[in-house]
């Protein structure tokens, strides 16, 4: 236990800077996409009074006032930008041990004990990474509220509530069950990508390449043939077809971990 510690302290202190850095420049970008969006709203509203010499409010019903969903329509895309490098720091994590001149896998895989250390140690630093990305981002969403409301002139705000897009509302909810639903399915898309990591570390080449192919393959077949089984069935009620997804998700999930596990241990030699 005390090992696993130090390993996940080590993995975060390795790469905090480079964390904290893109975790704070996603931040910095989408309060002023919100900055941005409400001096350029009020901007076209002046621009129309002169060219159309209206009145303000007829300027306003002409352009429409704007919401906090319109003025935050940018953030879905710095949010996908968000989880590519999240998957990228995913990949990045395992290989930057064996291509860095130190060869630093080959230290972690001579300590003593179970190797399974190693993984879960890299596997919590992504799940506290993955948290507090989605905590943040929460926090950013709230204070460009704030800062929307301070901002724009009562006249032209469409409305004083939080209003979010679709894909907003879907990623940020005050629901538990949703979010750990999200971290729950993060965490399996990580799971995932180091099995596969895993795969091409223990067999190299060809043969490695293979079998991520496979891999890739056997869940794609899983998840589109259980899908086709049900619905050509139709004897399940919609909680029973929940149930077994969950069930087939939950296993799948096992299985990731387990074959990482099990090549670690058997198949990445030193």
């Amino acid at each position: 236990m005390k090992q696993y510690l130090m390993l996940t302290n080590e993995e975060l202190k390795r790469s905090w800077k480079m964390i904290i850095s893109i975790i704070l420049a996603m931040a910095g970008i989408e309060i002023l996409t919100v900055v941005g969006r409400v001096i350029y709203h009020e901007r076209q509203v002046q621009e129309y009074m002169s060219y159309a010499k209206v009145s303000e409010s007829d300027a306003i019903r002409t352009i429409e006032k704007l919401s906090f969903e319109q003025a935050s329509s940018y953030f879905s895309y710095i949010i996908l930008i968000g989880v590519a490098l999240v998957l990228l720091y995913a990949v990045q994590i395992w290989y930057r041990d064996w291509l860095g001149e130190s060869k630093y896998i080959y230290r972690l895989l001579l300590l003593p004990g179970n190797r399974a250390k190693i993984f879960f140690a890299k596997f919590t630093s992504l799940a506290l990474v993955i948290i507090s990305f989605i905590g943040l981002q929460w926090v950013v969403i709230q204070l460009s509220f704030v800062i929307f409301n301070w901002m724009i002139k009562d006249d032209y705000r469409a409305t004083s509530t939080l209003g979010l897009s679709r894909t907003l509302k879907q990623l940020y909810t005050m629901n538990l069950v949703d979010v750990l639903v999200i971290v729950t399915l993060a965490l399996f898309t990580v799971s995932f990508l180091f099995m596969l990591i895993l795969l091409e570390r223990s067999y190299r080449k060809t043969k490695g390449l293979l079998f991520i192919v496979l891999e890739v393959i056997a869940i794609v077949v899983i998840m589109m043939g259980g899908m086709y089984i049900i619905e050509t069935l139709d004897i399940f009620l919609s909680q029973e077809i929940s149930a077994i997804m969950i069930a087939i998700f939950v296993l799948y999930f096992i299985y990731t971990i387990w074959k990482s596990l099990r090549l670690l241990k058997w198949k990445i030699s030193v």
